[in-house]
């Protein structure tokens, strides 16, 4: 093996090396980088929230109204009963998934409601490890 080949061996193993450090993240920042991540894109979880309050109930009462409705299921049942039934089978869909979307909707927003406090808690405590680490 001349010098040359052994320096580019040298070179790639440590690169290899620092590239394998660079790909171990620590759990603390992995953490943290969550944290600030879940921060800047609250908004869009605010938005997924009130739509959830929003469209998830008007589908479930359009939905009530389409199969309570005497006269509109048993006039479409007479007249067209394949439309009947594929539409009997979309009411039922759109009730399950409107049902689910408003329980993620509420669930999410018991979690954003004290998202605000419980971050502000958390950059003091960082703050405060960071400060108090760095006087060691």
């Amino acid at each position: 093996m001349s010098s040359s080949e052994a320096k580019d061996a040298d070179a790639n193993k440590a690169k290899k090396e620092t590239e394998k450090e660079q790909d171990k993240t620590s759990v603390p920042e992995l953490l943290d980088e969550l944290i600030l991540h879940m921060n800047s894109i609250r908004s869009v979880f605010k938005v997924m929230i009130l739509s959830s309050f929003i469209l998830a109930p008007m589908s479930l009462i359009l939905a009530g109204i389409i199969v309570i409705h005497p006269l509109f299921i048993s006039r479409i049942m007479f007249r067209l009963p394949e439309v009947g039934l594929f539409l009997l089978l979309f009411t039922g869909v759109t009730v399950m998934l409107a049902s689910m979307w408003l329980y993620i909707g509420l669930s999410e927003q018991r979690f954003f409601s004290s998202w605000d406090k419980k971050f502000s808690k958390y950059l003091s405590l960082k703050k405060q490890v960071d400060r108090e680490l760095g006087n060691n």
